[in-house]
């Protein structure tokens, strides 16, 4: 690997990655653009490419601190944003690296760049604003088509919180809300200042029309690696960790903003960390690995995994350095900071993550993951900094699937890592922001991660909670099942699958269920999302009906018999199709009183509320009697005979959708059931009695006189018509898929089990 950290006599200053082949490098005296075409497959190979694939013509005077990617939506360009140690702004063209403007404005360095696209009907079609943020808070208002300099916005002494836009025909207006509660707004279209105010009547003014907030705190996601000077000159570990450091923030941010690179110029590729190649992905790993923490994960990844690490395959030019980081970097990577070990901790588990699709690298994947996961703090010891759960927490909510998923690994693994009084006072931190705490603080983002974390926290350590206090969080949960934002939604139905039980007790449960039914089957009808509730509720549901199976089955057999709407019946009854399909043996002991629903949702007496659910009933119906051989319907009679765990068979008639009778001839629980062709006979069989019994079900004058009464059985009056006895014993599971029959003619029938075939006359 060639060595960028001083090119002649300039120094690396600042790191851009565009793609895991494209790095953008900033320097002390001069700006350069090197794409590293397959650039962790140089590592390993050692090949003789080009230093550099362009460099700029243009130099500043001063050093570069921090790379911007902006794009124009009407051009599909993209520039690049650089701010410099002098409180400079310069812009190149990505395309050719040429600069295009350059101004001297701020007193401290940018530190933000965002864009604005007016969006107000009388908008002329041009590419909008950018807007460039000094740490003090300076903003500089720039035209993106012509790169104009327009205005600039002064920072106040303290702090900049908040910065919101609208536009319109005759305005462009920006308010800038600062930390001591005042308030400006300002017309940066006409140049203008118009009015001071505090926070409440900025408040007012925000509510009376559409404003777009900028997010501008620390923890906003930023792709540039900014390196100083010092640390430059310096040499030692900190150079070599430059490049790994780079890519640790590519991963975490192109999973923040899928959208960042979109009409980037074609020579720029667009692939999620998923789509990379596997050299890509190993070579990837190769940077970001700690190797000699343990020997047994070290040939785990080099002779299972392919990934060789970078320690011992830098070129000449950089030996010195890797003896320094062989020796001790692995252990100092792990020793800097909170943030720092989480975010290269989530970079790992989120490449492993990728790598792991690739079958026959799964399992050895996954141990590589529970090593970075759990046991660092064994194997670096006392210097060992756990990932911080803060960073983590704010990391869940603006990532997607990829690196949401590793951030919950980590999450875990720093939850069980607590002690009993950790857990208490991390969660009496933030039960204050709470949205059910009485008195809370209105910050959504402070809402949002006090349910995060005291949620994720009380899980796995409720039993040192107070009531209170797992009160306010279940309630807040449940609220978050309400939400519109889905981020929230989602982060309510996880914490409702992993720790139903614990909410269970301090909120109204069934209430809580309800919200997840809807969500459930509501969410099937949006655009497919990032997000996933819908999906993410079918699982929490599987989870609960599987841990608390009665209520669960109470809720739902209550819904369907009395739901608050039409509309609601049918989401339920979709449900009861999912649990069929997906975990049948979960309703195999309640299928009597869900059947008794489903039929009672058919009454002819009610005709809206039978058309709005007869697809779903006849779809679930299907889905029983070919899941179920306890359940058998026939079409032409329209009959449907249900096995209950006592015994009995009961009969109903579903063009009246009632129940006819029940018939009561086995002491134990049933297997199966069968109708003949005709409808007037009913095979049932139990294999823990060893009994076949065949009943006459059809109609007859004993049921015209006596309504509710079985057909008389011939000379057996209400006995079985038939009994025949066998031997064979055989699990619940097992009769789904081994106990069948089939009907040669109206009265013959064989019943097939495993092997054997019984065959009779009925």
């Amino acid at each position: 690997m060639t060595c960028f950290c001083r090119v002649g006599d300039a120094t690396l200053t600042a790191v851009l990655p565009l793609e895991l082949d494209l790095i953008l490098l900033g320097y002390s005296k001069e700006t350069r653009s090197q794409s590293v075409r397959e650039s962790s497959k140089s590592i390993l190979a050692q090949d003789e490419k080009p230093l550099f694939t362009a460099s700029s013509k243009y130099s500043i005077a001063a050093s570069i601190r921090s790379l911007h990617l902006i794009r124009s939506d009407r051009t599909g360009d993209a520039f690049i944003v650089c701010g410099s140690d002098d409180g400079g702004v310069a812009i190149w063209s990505l395309r050719d690296l040429k600069l295009l403007m350059r101004f001297v404005h701020f007193v401290e360095p940018l530190s933000h760049v965002t864009r604005i696209q007016p969006q107000h009907e009388d908008a002329k079609p041009f590419g909008g604003y950018v807007l460039c943020f000094s740490s003090d808070g300076t903003i500089a208002v720039i035209t993106l088509d012509e790169f104009q300099f327009l205005c600039l916005i002064p920072g106040s002494a303290s702090p900049l919180t908040h910065v919101y836009y609208a536009g319109g025909a005759d305005h462009e207006q920006i308010m800038t809300i600062y930390g001591d509660g005042s308030a400006r707004l300002w017309d940066f279209k006409a140049r203008e200042f118009r009015r001071a105010m505090d926070r409440e009547k900025a408040k007012e003014s925000l509510a009376k029309s559409s404003w777009h907030e900028f997010i501008l705190n620390n923890q906003t996601p930023q792709l540039s690696l900014s390196l100083s000077t010092s640390a430059n000159e310096s040499g030692g570990p900190v150079l070599v960790c430059i490049t790994s450091l780079a890519l640790q923030q590519f991963v975490i941010f192109t999973a923040t903003d899928t959208t960042a690179f979109d009409c980037v110029p074609s020579y720029v590729p667009k692939r999620s960390l998923r789509a990379s190649s596997l050299p890509q992905l190993r070579a990837l790993l190769s940077l970001l690995l700690t190797p000699t923490l343990s020997p047994e994960i070290d040939e785990i990844c080099a002779g299972k995994l392919g990934v060789l690490t970078s320690c011992g395959n830098l070129d000449h030019s950089c030996s010195r350095l890797t003896a320094a980081c062989c020796r001790s970097d692995s252990t100092n990577a792990w020793s800097v900071s909170g943030d720092a070990s989480a975010l290269r901790a989530a970079a790992i588990i989120a490449a492993l993550r990728a790598l792991s699709l690739h079958e026959a690298l799964h399992d050895d994947c996954e141990t590589v993951i529970t090593f970075y996961a759990t046991s660092l703090p064994t194997v670096v010891g006392r210097r060992y900094i756990p990932p911080d759960l803060l960073w983590l927490a704010r990391k869940w909510f603006e990532t997607i699937n990829d690196v949401r998923q590793a951030t919950k690994v980590l999450v875990d693994a720093g939850v069980a890592r607590l002690s009993g009084e950790e857990s208490v006072g991390l969660v009496k931190a933030w039960e204050r922001h709470l949205p059910s705490t009485e008195g809370s603080v209105g910050d959504s983002k402070a809402s949002s991660l006090a349910v995060f974390l005291c949620g994720y926290v009380s899980v796995e350590k409720h039993v040192f909670l107070s009531n209170d206090t797992l009160t306010n969080i279940s309630k807040s949960i449940a609220s978050y099942l309400h939400e519109e934002d889905s981020t929230r939604r989602l982060l309510a139905v996880e914490l409702c699958s992993r720790g139903f039980h614990v909410w269970q007790c301090h909120v109204d449960a069934m209430a809580t269920l309800r919200a997840l039914f809807t969500l459930a089957v509501n969410s099937r009808k949006d655009n497919i999302s990032v997000q996933n509730v819908g999906q993410q509720a079918r699982q929490a549901i599987l989870q609960i009906a599987s841990t608390n199976t009665p209520l669960f089955m109470t809720t739902l057999t209550l819904d369907i018999l009395s739901p608050k709407s039409l509309e609601y019946r049918k989401i339920v009854m979709q449900l009861v199709a999912l649990l069929t399909r997906k975990k049948p043996l979960l309703l195999y002991s309640n299928l009597p009183r869900l059947m008794e629903a489903v039929v009672k949702s058919l009454d002819p007496n009610s005709t809206s509320s039978r058309d709005a659910v007869h697809d779903t009933a006849t779809e679930i119906i299907g889905y029983v009697v070919k899941t179920f051989p306890t359940v058998d319907f026939h079409m032409a009679t329209q009959r449907l005979a249900v096995g209950t765990c006592e015994g009995a068979f009961i009969m109903y008639d579903l063009k009246t959708a009632t129940q006819l009778y029940i018939l009561e001839g086995h002491k134990k629980q049933p297997t199966a059931c069968s109708f003949s062709p005709d409808g007037r006979r009913l095979v049932t069989v139990s294999l823990e009695e060893g009994t076949v019994l065949v009943w006459k079900v059809g109609s007859s004058f004993t049921s015209f006189f006596h309504p509710g009464a079985p057909p008389r059985q011939g000379s057996a009056g209400s006995q079985p018509y038939k009994t025949l006895g066998f031997n064979s014993n055989m699990s619940i599971a097992d009769t789904l898929e081994w106990v069948k029959f089939e009907w040669p003619s109206e009265r013959s029938v064989r019943l097939h089990i495993r092997e054997s075939t019984l065959t009779f006359s009925t």
